[in-house]
């Protein structure tokens, strides 16, 4: 049982590194890609000495990741919005609340509603 969920661990923990260096390439700027790839294999070398059998710490910390990298994800649906020539004050109404706090973007707002 605890070998099923060690390789299922690993998956999780290498498909969510994937995604975050394709989130990384989406960055504008190469110095940015660069800096995101860096910061990206930082984290996840810093949690590397976590014993595969600690399921809980794995699976907080595979938890906050996919936290990030929305965030990420957010912020690069932001500025293609941007880019495409749609208003800021509607991309900035759709994201953020009346005290101006990040509530996500419109597209992530959706998935949570349903």
């Amino acid at each position: 049982m605890s070998s099923k969920i060690i390789k299922e661990n690993k998956r999780l923990v290498l498909d969510l590194y994937k995604r975050c260096l394709y989130s990384a390439k989406r960055c504008p700027k190469y110095q940015n890609q660069m800096m995101m790839e860096s910061y990206l294999k930082l984290k996840f070398r810093s949690n590397k000495d976590i014993h595969q059998k600690d399921f809980e710490t794995i699976q907080n910390l595979v938890k906050q990741g996919e936290e990030e990298l929305k965030t990420m994800n957010d912020f690069h649906e932001l500025r293609a919005k941007s880019k495409s020539g749609q208003d800021h004050e509607t991309i900035l109404n759709d994201c953020f609340d009346d005290e101006f706090n990040y509530i996500g973007s419109p597209t992530t707002i959706k998935k949570e509603i349903k």
